[in-house]
């Protein structure tokens, strides 16, 4: 098994980027005109906003301290 497929903030990074991708690509798909009912509303989305910045900036730190706990060890 590779190092990056055992650790567990590779991963999240990788799910997290995948997730990311497939974001962009539904966001830049030409959609048909939809009816006000049919959007989703304003403060759904900013809730879930909310939470991916949320979740990103867990990420980050988890990597910046695997990246610290690394340079420890390779010293």
């Amino acid at each position: 098994m590779s190092d990056a497929a055992s650790n567990p903030v590779a991963l999240a990074a990788a799910r997290l980027e995948t997730a990311v991708e497939k974001l962009a690509e539904a966001l830049s798909r030409p959609r048909p005109a939809a009816e006000e009912t049919d959007m989703v509303p304003r403060a759904e989305v900013a809730a879930m906003a909310e939470r991916l910045d949320a979740t990103i900036a867990r990420l980050r730190l988890a990597l910046a301290e695997e990246l610290r706990a690394g340079e420890r060890e390779g010293e």
